[in-house]
């Protein structure tokens, strides 16, 4: 049975009974008892004392009230019940509806309405665990961490109050003024407000979204760095690589090594080694083994220039280029020139510089070279001043004498052509002024002769990727020659040029 004590007699009791003991002991870390309203004294070692009503106590930095307590003297272990409040350091404080303390190890179980406060956080909690010696704190039930910029939470956390440090662990998530952030793993500091991706994450921005599983965000700068199976989505883009940067408040982002975006509304693809995003999505370039991909249905364009980039016209509408030195390949079209322009407005590809273009194996030059497309694939080309069409014959048509080494050509040139393709295939090309045309005809797979003309319009068609025949519009003047009677010089019309050496013959040769 426990003995009663009046409420007059408790402070005497509590020095005869706790401080006194004290006076003489070398043990420091012993709880104290300050004050309580009553005090029921336990009758056998083994039971605890009880202090009921308005129990205040301290132990080291340590200092406690709450609405009742089991003080177990001989373990140096109290069980608090009721509005409990411990406040260690002046600073740091703790609330809950229980708290079981180990006095001789400092660790504390807190449990039911836990919240854990210092000047720049609050952490509520079902459950928590404090060891006052370390300063680490661990709930595992679920948690919420709010400061003055962010709020975090999760089933699993650490709080290492001397680090100012947080550890999360197991969906995490934190919200913050410009982005939501769902974690698996991530650490939080207090005072930097740096977060550290630590697992599988998701970035959630307005229109965009980051997934990580390693790196970096500054919630005070809205900086970012990510470091490991990078995936950005924005819109109808989705783009990946090692490593990327971004930058919310000044709108930039950069990326480096094995950058791959993807237009998926447009089916485009741009890859590299080293990107920037600009002026809030307002211009971007990717460098270093820069490559473009239009996607087609049959076949796809590959483009390589040192640098690919992005930017908008006056309307706001995507213009594409790529620059300098530039090759592009597909199965049925190749092409070198300096620069390629790709302006969205108008589905037309812009080829400047000494642009040289073989379509189904047939070489076309001019100073301008554009091409319309159609679901990624040709199915025009205009050509602008001095146009040339060029076609290797077949040399098992014709037999050389020892005087005509070489390969012989079909050449048709004018002031401007269109061409026209088909299943990917080149069929038709039209001259339009001052056509003149090289071309040897052949009967029953032998050439009979040279056809030499010139007419201001020319009808070519061709077949299987060779010229089958040539039509004369307008006006023609031209003469048809032995193949033994011409001479070398005469089998080619003037600014001829046979850029074989240019053209890539494999993807991968638009990058040498």
């Amino acid at each position: 049975m426990f003995k009663s004590i009046t409420a007059k007699a408790v402070s005497l009791l509590i020095c005869i009974y706790v401080f006194l003991p004290m006076a003489f002991s070398q043990e420091k870390t012993q709880i104290n008892i300050i004050s309580t309203d009553s005090l029921a004294f336990a009758k056998y070692a083994k039971d605890p004392n009880r202090f009921i009503g308005n129990v205040k106590l301290s132990h080291k930095d340590m200092i406690m009230t709450c609405d009742s307590l089991y003080q177990y003297a001989d373990s140096n272990y109290i069980e608090a019940f009721g509005r409990v409040h411990a406040v260690q350091n002046d600073t740091l404080n703790l609330w809950g509806d229980f708290l079981y303390y180990y006095g001789n190890t400092g660790k504390a179980r807190v449990r039911k309405n836990v919240i854990m406060q210092n000047p720049t956080l609050t952490l509520t909690t079902d459950s928590l665990n404090y060891d006052m010696e370390t300063r680490i704190g661990h709930y595992f039930n679920g948690g919420t961490i709010k400061d003055s910029v962010n709020t975090l939470v999760s089933d699993i956390g650490y709080y290492f109050v001397r680090m100012n440090e947080l550890f999360f662990k197991d969906s995490v998530k934190v919200y913050t003024p410009q982005y939501n952030l769902y974690s698996d793993t991530l650490k939080y500091r207090t005072d930097t407000k740096l977060i550290t991706i630590l697992g599988p994450t998701d970035i959630v921005g307005e229109n965009r979204t980051l997934y990580s599983e390693n790196g970096w965000c500054n919630s005070l700068t809205s900086h970012a760095e990510l470091y490991k199976n990078n995936i950005l989505s924005y819109n109808t883009y989705i783009g990946s690589s090692d490593t990327l940067v971004v930058d919310s408040l000044s709108g930039t982002a950069i990326m480096r090594q094995h950058i791959h975006l993807y237009d998926t509304v447009n089916k485009v693809i741009v890859e590299g080694n080293y990107g920037e995003v600009l002026k809030n999505n307002d211009y971007a370039f990717v460098t270093d083994r820069a490559l473009l991909i239009l996607v087609g249905q049959a076949d796809s364009l590959f483009v390589h220039g040192d640098t690919l980039s992005i930017s908008k016209d006056t309307l706001g509408n995507n213009i594409m280029k790529a620059y300098h030195h530039t090759k592009f390949y597909s199965m049925d079209l190749q092409g070198v020139c300096d620069s390629m322009v790709f302006p969205a407005a108008d589905s037309t590809v812009y080829l400047y510089k000494e642009p040289v273009v073989w379509a189904s194996g047939n070489q076309l030059t001019a100073t301008e070279i554009s091409m319309h497309m159609k679901d990624n694939q040709v199915d025009v080309f205009d050509m602008k001043n001095k146009a040339m069409i060029v076609n290797p014959v077949d040399s098992t048509m014709y037999k050389l004498l020892p005087d005509q080494h070489g390969v012989l050509f079909n050449q048709i040139k004018g002031r401007d052509m269109r061409g026209y393709v088909r299943n990917n295939e080149l069929y038709l090309m039209m001259v339009n002024g001052n056509g003149e045309s090289i071309f040897y005809p052949d009967d029953k797979g032998f050439i009979i002769g040279l056809n030499k003309a010139m007419s201001s319009t020319i009808k070519i068609e061709l077949e299987n990727k060779k010229i089958k025949d040539i039509t004369f519009i307008t006006k023609v003047e031209g003469t048809l020659n032995p193949l033994l009677l011409v001479k070398p010089e005469d089998r080619k019309l003037k600014d001829f040029h046979w850029h074989i050496d240019k053209k890539p013959l494999e993807k991968e040769d638009i990058f040498h």
